[in-house]
Order: structure tokens, then sequence, then C-alpha cells
């Protein structure tokens, strides 16, 4: 029998984007297969936050829009929510279907600083 069990099946995708800028990530989804993954069927959630134990978010979920269609996701954050210092932050995305929640990618959320504002 197995010692340990590990549960968690998130990727770790590190993003670098601009202060006031539009954020845009296009995720392209398959199965385990490499067939498309119609990602219509699912809900998602993504929040950056200071860090990953604090209470408050630097971008919240109510901010990020999502585009779905079969074998692709986007995600958005329009530029007047990209109004936090530059710096390093943490985010993640959760997938939610019939009630089960995963989480599909987290890492760091680095923004740089811009000139023009």
């Amino acid at each position: 029998m197995a010692n340990s069990v590990n549960l968690d099946t998130s990727s770790r995708l590190d993003i670098t984007c601009r202060k006031g800028d539009t954020f845009r990530l296009i995720l392209t989804l398959t199965d385990a297969a490499g067939a498309a993954l119609d990602a219509t069927t699912y809900n998602f959630k993504m929040e950056v936050r200071d860090s990953d134990t604090a209470a408050s978010t630097v971008v919240a979920d109510t901010d990020v829009t999502y585009t779905k269609d079969s074998g692709q996701l986007t995600v958005v954050i329009d530029e007047a929510n990209m109004d936090m210092d530059g710096g390093l932050y943490v985010y993640d995305i959760q997938a939610s279907k019939s009630g089960d929640v995963q989480t599909w990618l987290h890492g760091l959320f680095k923004v740089n600083e811009d000139v023009t504002v």
C-alpha cells in the first residue's frame, strides 16, 4: 500500500504582465488523450492576491471575464482592473463542474510597471 498520495493535480504557470494593459490569457484545453476539452461545461474562477494566505484580493474574480469554447478558454482582466502596483503576486484558476472544484493553474503573477498612464 502507498505511503502517500498527491491529489494536487494543478500545473504551475508563472505569468508576467504589465500594469494598466489589458490582460488576456488564451489557454488551449485538452484531455489526457489530447482531445479538445469543452470549456463551456465548466465554470471558472481566478483571483490575484499579495500572497497565498492574504485575506484580500488584488484582482477579484468579479473583475475577470471568461470566454469559453470547445478546446479554448480566454481569461481577460480589463485595463482598469490592472491598476495594481508593479510587483510579485500569486494567482490561481479553478474550474468547477457538477460540484467538483479543481485548481487547474497556479503560480506567480508578476506585474511590470508601465510608463504611459
